[in-house]
């Protein structure tokens, strides 16, 4: 099977495809950014497409997912990435392509893993597995964005004022996210910080632990 990787850390990129060369699988892309890999594909034929979403500035992996699937409708998808939610990176499940299978990095501890969602993603180009986190499932789309906004630093008023709501819905909005989140706070500690808090463990970032 002629696999194409698309991962900007250089050491994760040698490793899996040094694993999948040894059990088999044929890698012939082998790139750190978009223009490589869509360049790559231009020319040569992969069964599947295994990428990271986040590659720094430019073009993601939801960018080049979306090419591959205007080019063909049976080479398989499958995100490999640190964030757990894929709608931490684009704000909809409904952008990944059909066909696309989600795997958060850490929770590949063994090779068996990958080699399953890519055959089930070479398999089956007709469904998506959204590979939403258990923690973030019951957030909807709006929320998924509202929890993004937070962290990045917006203020009620601006997150009214982006989403076109009055600032009591975006109140109304971020105590629901709370409770289906369970944070359940002592006296005095910042809701929205423990919120941005959930929101950058769920991209894989280490920000220490709660004070």
């Amino acid at each position: 099977m002629r696999v194409g990787i698309l991962e900007d850390d250089p050491l994760t990129r040698i490793t899996v495809s040094e694993a999948l060369q040894n059990r088999g699988f044929k890698v012939v892309i082998s790139a750190s950014n978009a223009a490589d890999f869509i360049s790559g594909f231009a020319k040569t034929p992969i069964d599947v497409g295994l990428l990271d979403l986040h590659l720094g500035d430019g073009p993601t992996g939801l960018d080049v997912a979306k090419h591959i699937r205007s080019k063909s409708k049976i080479v398989g998808i499958v995100f490999l990435t640190s964030f757990s939610d894929p709608r931490l990176l684009s704000g909809s499940s409904s952008d990944y392509p059909k066909g696309s299978r989600y795997l958060v990095k850490k929770s590949v501890v063994e090779m068996d893993t990958l080699v399953q969602e890519i055959d089930l993603a070479v398999a089956d180009t007709s469904s998506v597995d959204q590979g939403l986190d258990v923690g973030l499932r019951m957030l909807s789309d709006t929320q998924i964005q509202t929890l993004r906004m937070i962290a990045e630093g917006y203020s009620n008023a601006e997150i009214a004022r982006q989403r076109f709501v009055a600032e009591k819905t975006v109140e109304a909005s971020i105590a629901r996210i709370a409770r289906q989140l369970n944070l359940v706070l002592p006296p005095g500690h910042n809701a929205r910080m423990h919120m941005a808090q959930v929101y950058f463990r769920a991209r894989g970032l280490d920000i220490g632990n709660d004070s």
